[in-house]
């Protein structure tokens, strides 16, 4: 599986970084977004790479081998201030959070992020911290379970699935990913079941999706690191700097929108664009996981 940045002619364009920059790339990934700064930045122009998971920095480290302007650092956004300081960079041109999953960590059946492969229910991003997805499946009280897909997966049947999932680890942890959609499937009527490859067009998604979604957060305190990660490049970004968030649910777009908002209140920045920036149908045909993006870009102004 190839992984396509999304968004990259509008980021491009909205974030505007001129040559001579210094940009923060806060997401690695595969390095796709970095690679289309780079074209950007110039000979003088700086990139500095931050991403939790150590398999994108191995990954970047071989995409950017022998270019000077990029260094790579194996840190979480939300800690971009510390950072910077550590590089005597106390000022940045642009900031740009990606918040999607990548196309590699999907692939990687040991990661547990993905309900369409078997693997080790683990979905940590920084697998060298934290604990595994499946510790707080066979630790939480049913009340908590709940709490967790219905806030971080507005899952409605989350009362349903919680009260399956606690039953189910009485008889054996829940530790894969597969035993995992198994008991997420299961916990609906034998009418909402439906063989796989077999489900009507009103039932597409697959059922354990928004689970797995609330659980990735949960693990890796995704909105947490999101406010963090805002204020904190919000700080570091010279006047007229620009931060651009890529989001892909509801829940993650709310939080960019709110700070953002809150930012123009209290004078510190203007909104680039006032309504999230969406893929355009060519690239949700070329992309399909472009479908679900939205770019907000604000840019400071003291």
């Amino acid at each position: 599986m190839i992984h396509k940045p999304v968004l990259l002619q509008e980021i491009k364009e909205f974030l505007n970084v001129p040559p001579g920059a210094v940009v923060v790339d806060g997401t690695l990934g595969s390095g796709g977004h970095a690679q289309a700064f780079l074209e950007c930045l110039g000979a003088t122009g700086r990139l500095i790479g931050l991403d939790q998971d150590p398999e994108a920095i191995t990954r970047c480290r071989r995409k950017f081998d022998g270019d000077d302007r990029v260094i790579l650092v194996h840190r979480n956004f939300r800690e971009i201030k510390e950072v910077l300081k550590d590089l005597n960079l106390m000022k940045v041109d642009a900031v740009l959070l990606d918040i999607g999953m990548s196309s590699d960590q999907l692939a990687n059946e040991k990661r547990g992020f993905s309900f369409q492969r078997e693997g080790d229910l683990d979905m940590r991003m920084n697998t060298a911290e934290g604990e595994k997805a499946s510790y707080y499946l066979q630790t939480l009280p049913e009340k908590e379970i709940a709490r967790v897909l219905y806030e971080f997966g507005e899952e409605r049947q989350s009362r349903r699935i919680a009260a399956a999932i606690v039953r189910e680890r009485r008889l054996a942890p829940i530790q894969t990913t597969q035993r995992l959609c198994e008991v997420v499937e299961n916990s609906f009527p034998q009418a909402r079941q439906f063989e796989k490859g077999k489900r009507p067009v009103w039932n597409r998604r697959h059922p354990a999706t928004k689970v797995f979604q609330a659980l990735r957060i949960l693990v890796n305190d995704e909105l947490g690191a999101l406010r963090e990660g805002i204020d904190g490049a919000m700080s570091c970004l010279k006047p007229g700097g620009k931060l651009g968030v890529i989001s892909f649910h509801s829940i993650e777009d709310r939080i960019v929108k709110e700070k953002f908002r809150d930012f123009v209140r209290e004078g510190s920045g203007k909104l680039v664009n006032r309504k999230p920036l969406v893929a355009k149908r060519s690239e949700v045909i070329d992309n399909p996981r472009s479908r679900s993006a939205k770019l907000r870009v604000i840019e400071v102004v003291s």
